[in-house]
Order: C-alpha cells, then structure tokens, then sequence
C-alpha cells in the first residue's frame, strides 16, 4: 500500500511538471517591422526563422512580418548583404534594425570567387593587409610581403629596378622556369601586379594548397596571390597625399684587387710593363649613387548608393648602375553604384601605366656587359686620355672602357599598360545572385637599342634595332551564387561559373647594321646600308582557355564544415587528345571549441582543425607546342634559277598527346588563439604531388623531323611544414606591440624522370658560358631521381697535376685533368632547410610607430660562379681578378675557369629587410587636416652570413637556381624618407 502511495505521489509530480512545462512553452504570435538601421527603411524579404527549427517566414514589402511561436525560443533575422541578429521571444511585437554588413578585412580572407570569413576556412589561405606591408623603397608590389607568411618566398636576383621579385609558393611544381602564382587583381586573373601602386592595395590573400587554387583550374598550381585594391566607402570624402624620397646604394661590392695589388704582382713577377699608370676603381666609375621618388595622391568616398576611389601615382627610379632606370606612372579608378532597391550592384576598375625603362647591358661577357667590362679592366688603366675622350686599349679580345659602353649605347623600352574590369551582381530572388564579370588588358611596348660606330677601342660596323610587341587578353566570367542559412545553423554557400579566357599576341622587329651617317640614329633604319637575312621578323598568335567550375561550401552553427569544387578547363595549347582537365577538391574542418566538452577551457580561445585534397594543374607552356611548326633556316641556292631562297625546316614535333601538368596536394592544418586571442597562428603540413611534368624534351633525329618535342615526363614531389604566429607581447594605451613570426621547411624529390629521361639519367641544367670554359660540360645542376630540382651536380676536385690543371675523380675511381671523364656527384643543395620571417610593428604612446622585418634562410648552398671566373690566375696577366688569384699563382694553376665542387659553399643568412621609425601627427579642430605621417626607413640593411662572395641569396628561379654570377646588378640598401597627410 505504500509502495503504491509512492507511486501515485510520482505521477501527480509529473502532471505538474508537464503542466508548467505546457504553461512556460505556450504559443504566441509575434509581430514587428525590420528596418534598415542606416535610414530606417523597411526591409522586404528578409528571413525570420526559429532557431533549431525549421519555422520561419520572411518580411513583406512594408517589412512587417507576423510569426507562431513559443515563449522563449530564440529568432534569427537574416538578410544577404546585412549582419545577422537574434532575440528572445519574451512578448510582442519585436522590432528589428538590421545593420549593413561591411566585412573588415582582418576577419575575412578573400578566396577564389568569394569572400570568406576567416573562422569558416578549411583550406592553406594567408593574408597580409595594408597595414602589414613593407614600405619604403618598393620596386614591385609583391616585394611588400617579403617575410611576410610561412611557405611564401619572395626574392630577387640583383637590385636591377628594371626586373621583377619572384614568387614561389611551396616550392617548384615542375621544370619551367616560371614558378610564379598566378596574380588574380580585382577578380581579374593573369593581370601583371606592376600595374598598381603599393598605395593601392588594401591585402594580399595568398591561396597556398590545391584544395583553394584549384578553383582556378589550369592555372593554380604554382598557387595563386589574390590582390583586392582599395575601394571608395559611404560617408565623408577623403584625400590622402603620400610622397617618399630614398637613396640607394650598392649594398656589398666584389672584392677585386685593387692598383697598388697589381703593381706589387707586377714588380716581383716581372711584368711591369703591364702597369697603365692610374690608379682607378673601375666599380666607382659604374656605380652611382641612386635616387627613387614616388608621389601619390588618391581620393574617396560615396553615400547610400555610389562610391569612388580614384589614385595618381609617379615612380621614378635612378639605378644605382649608371644608365640605368626607371620612370612609371599609374592611374586608377574604383567606381560602384547600387540600383533597382539595391538589388543591382555596378561597379569597374580602370587604370593605365605608362612605364619608360633604360637598360644597360650586363649578364654575359661580351663588350656591352658592364658588370664584366668593370670587373675585369685593370685599374692601373686610366678612365681617360688627357683630351677628354674615353681611355681604350687592347689588352684582350673584348676589353672595352665600360663607361663609353654606358654613355654612347641606348637601350630603352617605352611600355603602356591599360586594365579596364566591368563587374555586375544582380539578386535574381532571395539568396541567389548572379554576377557577370568582364576584364581586359592590353600591354604595347616600344623597344630600341642603338650603338655607334665609336663606341668602342675599335671601329665597329653600328648597329641598330627597333622593336613593337602588344599583348591582349579578353576575359569573360559569368557565375550563380547561392547563400543560404537554414533554421539558423546550417550554412551554405554554392557558386557556379563559366569562365572564357583569349590571349593575342603580336609583334615586329628590324635592325641593321652600318648606319651611313653618324647622325644616323634607329628611328631611320632605312638610312643604314648592311640589312642581312633575318634582320626583319614578325610574329602573332593566340591562345584560349574555357573552364567550368562549380563549388560547394557548407557548414553546421560554423562547428562543422565540409566544401567540395570541381573544375574543367580547356586550352587551346594542348594536343588534340587531351584538350580539357578536371580539377577536383574536398575539404573539411572542426572547430573543437566550439564543443560542450571544450567549454570549460577558458584560455583555449579557437582550436580548428583543417584537412583538404586538390588536384590543380599547369599550362605554363608556349602556344602550338602540341602541333609542328617550322622557322627558317637560312638562304639556300635554287639549283633551277641559281638565285638564293629561303629554306625552312621544322620547329618542333608535333604531338597531339601533350597534356595537363597536374599537382594533386594534401593539407592538414590547425588554427589556435589563445589567452583572448592575445596568441595565435597556424600549423601546416603538406604534400603534394605533382605529374606529367611538362618540357622541352631531345629526340633523335631521324625518325624524328626535329630535335625537340614539348611532352609529358616525370613526377615531383614537395612536402612541408608551416607555422605562423601572432603575439601581442605589449597591449596598452601606452605601448602596444604586436609581432608575427613564420617558419617554413620544404623538401622536395624527383620521384621520376619518365619517358623522355636521358640515358644517364640525369637531365642537366645550369650551363655557364663565359671567359675559358670550353666544350658542352659545362653544367653545375642537374635533375636526378630522388634529389631536389636543380641540386648541384659537380667532379669532386682532387687538386692540381704537375702541369698546374685542376684534377677531378674519374669514372674509373683514379683521377683526371679532363671534365668529361670526371665522376659528377650530388654536391649541394641549393633550396633551404628551412626558411622564416620576423616582422614586428610597435606603437608608443599612440603617436611613434616602430617596424622591422628579419628574413632567414638555413641551409641553402651556393654555387660561387664569381670566384670561379674571377680566381683565375691567368686574368693577372692584363686584367683584373679576385685576391684568390694571387694564392693560385703562388700554387702553379694553369687551368682556365672550371667546374668544381670546391665552388659550393653554405650560404645561409639572416637579413634585416625593413626597418621603419615613424610619427602620426593629427591636428586639433582642423577641418582639412586630419592626419600627417612622417618616418625614415631602410631596406636591406644587413646581412650576417658566411658566404664570401657578393651576396648569399642566388636565384631561386627554375631549376638552374642557387648559382651566383658575377653578372648580376648588385643589390642595394635603401633609406628613405616619407610623408603621409590625410585631408
């Protein structure tokens, strides 16, 4: 009887529970308008949904809106270009402002075809913004994220102002020597960054792995550098006026011997007669000290439907080798306008450069080459004779006074580069838009070079050429994108497109030789009296690219994410079997914290982990390269008539299997903040695959018509790790100091070589030419199965013979004087162990900013190309030479220049690229002036290495890379001066 007491007690103690549970969870009806919280307008369409549930409706044309639901349930307002709300139902009616969503560039990355917050990536995306870049002394705007992120390696060879930065993304993808990304500019793919002014870029997002790149398809497998420039935004408008002055100077010169070394060897060798009398620093006599200006001023603004960004831009660059510079000027307009109830958006992108270069010769060892003119002339040689005229002597083939070289040849290019983007996004119905996106640029380039009959230590014939080149590109994209949140927590973002890409080329040259008066200049070519076959030529051509893409991404309360893309492309460059590729990716993330059982980890801010998988590929080959094409080949006799024709034979030899280059990747990544965020980064490891590795391939001839063939051969594989951190060691009112530090290690291996490998299996690269090398030997890298591209490939010397000849390790194991009988073995690598970045910025007492960038690589080797010209001991007979000249000498070496690999040496480095000091400045109660910034800066400041010659950091382009030669423009350290007022 109890026990059933106790039983009727329980169930009265469940009526009464689900009877208050019914009473709290009672049905109600709520109203309310949405407005728009700027002008308080009403909002049609937007969603109104219960979360966790999939009740929901949408506002009317008077933004009211009337909904079922149960006391303390939660709603979501939702609507595409405004920023999500949620409230309680506690009563009725509830009446919202929505607020016009403005994504602020350090919460989202811009990705392929869409913007993307950065919490809800799942593949490798890096961002640098404005605020983040590298100022001062700019060549190129690319060179603004050198440092800047792990697995991003941005250098240049030499500080010509007259060459670009190369870019390199995870390493090489294959044989071409083009290992740069491609530059996407405003949704603009394939569009030169040198178009834009620094001043003009509000981030760079740098898509690293194949699950991000591969939504471009064809063209994303060296990876993809994505530069949004920046836009006009409602409200007031502003000016802003930048100006910078720099002085640069030639960082670190070759340590040649000096007059007074001479004439010491020259006194105890016996060969005084070799002494010119003067006492010249010839690498003075070239250099100079150089002069960069660069003045900007843009302008901004908008209301509720139009904004505008408009930019005027002129660099001019004086070379730190005489003759040598640059002068750009660039013009820029963002335009936008929204109509038809805001459904419609306009906008274009406009800009023009007009870009003047002079050139001077100097990366070979002819007459022209300063660099090997200066370097070798003896500086007992005065620079000129007592009449004012330029010094000449015949101490050797070729030697010539460098400085009539520089004043006397013109060597120029005059280039025009326009870029016009039309863009139209219209919303077909809620959630679904459609865009249409038009681009085109055009480069026309004029380019002249002229030498006199004086300019050299004896009469030449003049010479003169005159040359025109136009590129146009034509892009046509169309997409659908559909973003959609359902019940509150399942988000989705679908796009898909076409895309439509033409390239048209074409040019025309002439020269001659003998001009028939001295005033004769190449705007007159027809004034000259030599014109040989070949002299005139011209050429055209075209290539087209179709893709279709499409792309998924989905994610649950931005907890668990999940996206897929695919995409096919077809180019015009592939043979006739193997014209379209399919590109596909797969991507997933977890945010583990934002898990119940994470929750109770209150340092633990964001932990994320990523995993993805793409294929990408590459087209980066010539056009007609899968058809045969022939060229001429010289004047024959026509045995019928006996008059001279033109024979032709062929280029290359077709093959219509020419195919897709494709990079198949794997990335695993983790995103962390903690302790408020105040520490944060990312960690990556890769791997990716790359296959039929495209290339110029030797075929025999017969049964072959020609030597060449473009195939398909060879895998390569890159793996690494990747870390980026961001600490804010100070953060107050006083002083706050934020630091970001990347580190990167790449290994890369040739799995195979394939069907086109050589018989010894090494297929050679890095060929040097120059003053006594001899013979087809001569090669420092090469590409071997299981090694690194472009490793170096070297004899092992074993010192000097009797006859003073350097000795190598023989194939047979003895030793040998001759190159072609040595044993080649792999003697260095020249890619980097490791790689990292150290960029800080500090701001004190809110006025003073401090910045400055480190930039390391460890591990990486060079071949020192220098020395081993310029150690040549027969050189002291007349010209110049490095002090190791002396040493060998004394040691009875014969030998010309050679290979060795006692010319490898570590070549690691730790540089300060950047430092900056600078002060804000704004004024109290001025209307006009809002802001001024001064500060002083320097680039490339030091170098701490071991290295001996020039500079550690050789080319790391292609796979004949990590090779220093002496004919490479020095590099240069910068110091300049700039200010920055706002209006």
């Amino acid at each position: 009887m109890k026990r059933q007491s106790n039983v009727f007690k329980m169930l009265f103690v469940l009526v009464m529970l689900f009877s208050f549970s019914a009473i709290q969870a009672q049905v109600i009806s709520v109203t309310g308008t949405v407005t728009d919280s700027s002008d308080g307008m009403p909002l049609p369409g937007v969603t109104v949904a219960v979360k966790g549930t999939t009740n929901g409706t949408i506002t009317m044309p008077d933004g009211t809106y009337n909904i079922e639901v149960e006391s303390g349930q939660v709603l979501i307002y939702s609507f595409i270009g405004y920023t999500s709300q949620e409230t309680i139902v506690t009563g009725s009616p509830i009446n919202i402002s929505l607020v016009e969503e403005t994504f602020d560039m350090d919460e989202v990355v811009v990705i392929g075809y869409g913007v993307q917050r950065k919490e809800d990536k799942t593949g490798a995306v890096a961002q640098v913004t404005s605020e983040e870049l590298v100022r001062g002394a700019i060549q190129d705007p690319v060179q603004s994220i050198q440092g800047k992120t792990a697995g991003v390696s941005v250098t240049k060879t030499g500080g010509d102002p007259n060459a670009g930065f190369s870019v390199k993304i995870r390493g090489a993808s294959g044989f071409d020597s083009n290992t740069q990304p491609l530059y996407v500019i405003d949704g603009v793919p394939g569009v030169d960054p040198t178009t834009i002014a620094p001043e003009d870029i509000e981030t760079f997002n740098v898509l690293k792995d194949a699950a991000s790149t591969a939504i471009y398809g064809s063209q994303g497998a060296n990876g993809v550098v994505i530069i949004s420039t920046k836009k006009g935004t409602k409200g007031s408008s502003s000016v802003n006026l930048n100006m910078s002055w720099s002085m640069d100077n030639v960082a670190n010169r070759l340590d040649m011997l000096s007059a007074s070394d001479l004439r010491n060897y020259y006194a105890s060798s016996g060969q005084t007669s070799l002494d010119g009398g003067a006492t010249t620093n010839w690498q003075d006599e070239i250099f100079q000290t150089g002069m960069t200006q660069n003045y900007n001023v843009n302008f901004s603004g908008g209301n509720e439907t139009s904004t505008y960004y408009a930019s005027l831009t002129n660099t001019g660059w004086d070379g730190v080798m005489k003759g040598t510079g640059k002068d750009r000027t660039i013009g820029k307009i963002n335009l936008s306008h929204k109509a038809l109830d805001n459904k419609l958006t306009l906008s274009t992108s406009l800009s023009f450069t007009v870009e003047k270069n002079d050139y001077e010769s100097y990366d070979g060892y002819d007459k022209d080459d300063i660099l090997y003119q200066a370097y070798s002339r003896n500086p007992t040689d005065p620079v000129y004779n007592e009449d004012g005229s330029y010094y000449q002597t015949d101490r050797e083939f070729n030697y010539e006074n460098p400085l009539s070289v520089i004043d006397n040849i013109d060597n120029t290019r005059d280039a025009k580069r326009y870029f016009g983007n039309f863009k139209a996004d219209y919303e077909i119905i809620k959630d679904l838009k459609a865009s249409l996106n038009l681009g085109y640029t055009l480069d026309d380039s004029e380019s002249t070079y002229f030498r006199p009959m004086d300019v050299y230590s004896q009469p030449n014939d003049g010479y003169g050429r005159k040359g025109y080149d136009k590129t146009a590109k034509t892009l046509l994209e169309a997409t659908v994108n559909y973003i959609k949140t359902f019940g509150g927590e399942h988000n989705l973002n679908a796009i898909a497109g076409y895309s439509w890409q033409e390239t048209n080329y074409n040019g025309f040259y002439a020269q001659a030789k003998n001009p028939s008066s001295p005033w004769m200049g190449v705007d007159n070519l027809g004034g000259f009296e030599q014109v040989n076959f070949g002299d005139v030529g011209s050429y055209k051509g075209m290539s087209r690219l179709i893709g279709y893409f499409a792309r998924a991404q989905y994610n649950f309360s931005h907890k668990y994410y999940v996206s897929a893309s695919v995409r096919t492309d077809g180019s015009t460059k592939f043979g006739e079997n193997n014209k379209w590729g399919v590109f596909p990716t797969v991507a997933g993330g977890w945010t583990l914290t934002q898990e119940e059982f994470m929750s109770d980890i209150n340092w633990l801010d964001n932990l994320k982990l990523r995993a993805s998988y793409g294929v990408s590929g590459n087209q980066n080959i010539g056009e007609y390269r899968s058809q045969i094409l022939y060229q001429t080949d010289g004047l024959v006799t026509n045995p019928e008539t006996g008059l001279p024709v033109i024979s032709f034979r062929p280029a290359w030899n077709s093959n219509p299997d020419l195919r897709w280059e494709s990079t198949a990747e794997v990335n695993i990544g983790v995103d962390f903040a903690l302790f408020n965020s105040r520490l944060s980064g990312s960690l990556e490891y890769y791997q990716k695959k790359t296959t039929d590795l495209l290339g110029a391939y030797q075929v025999p001839v017969p049964p072959n018509l020609a030597q060449t063939t473009f195939a398909n051969s060879g895998e390569l594989k890159n793996s690494g790790i990747e870390l980026n951190l961001q600490y804010f060691v100070i953060d107050n009112s006083n002083f706050r100091w934020k630091t970001n530090f990347n580190i990167s290690h790449n290994k890369q291996v040739m799995l195979d070589l394939g069907e086109y490998a050589p018989e010894d299996g090494v297929r050679k690269e890095g060929f040097l030419s120059g003053r006594g090398l001899i013979g087809n030997n001569n090669y420092v890298t090469g590409v071997i199965v299981d090694e690194p591209l472009g490793a170096f490939y070297l004899p092992e010397y074993r010192g000097l013979n009797d006859q003073g000849k350097f000795l190598y390790t023989s194939t047979s194991g003895g030793v040998t004087s001759e190159l072609s009988s040595a044993q080649r073995y792999m003697a260095g690598n020249p890619l980097p162990d490791v790689e990292f970045g150290w960029s800080n910025n500090m701001t004190l007492y809110k006025n003073w900013t401090i910045d400055f960038t480190f930039r390391s690589m460890v591990g990486n080797e060079v071949y020192n190309a220098t020395k081993m010209f310029f150690d040549d001991p027969s050189l002291l007979s007349g010209l110049n030479a490095l002090p190791e000249a002396l040493q060998w000498a004394d040691q009875g070496r014969t030998s010309p220049p050679a290979i060795a690999d006692s010319y490898v040496e570590d070549a690691s480095f730790i540089r300060l690229d950047y430092f900056s000091l600078g002060y804000n400045f704004k004024p109290k109660n001025d209307k006009i002036l809002k802001n001024v910034k001064c500060y002083l800066s320097g680039n490339n400041l030091f170098v701490l290495t071991s290295y001996s010659g020039v500079d550690p950091e050789a080319s790391l382009d292609g796979v004949s890379f990590g090779i220093d030669q002496y004919n490479v423009y020095p590099k240069t350290r910068s110091f300049s001066f700039g200010i920055s007022a706002t209006f």
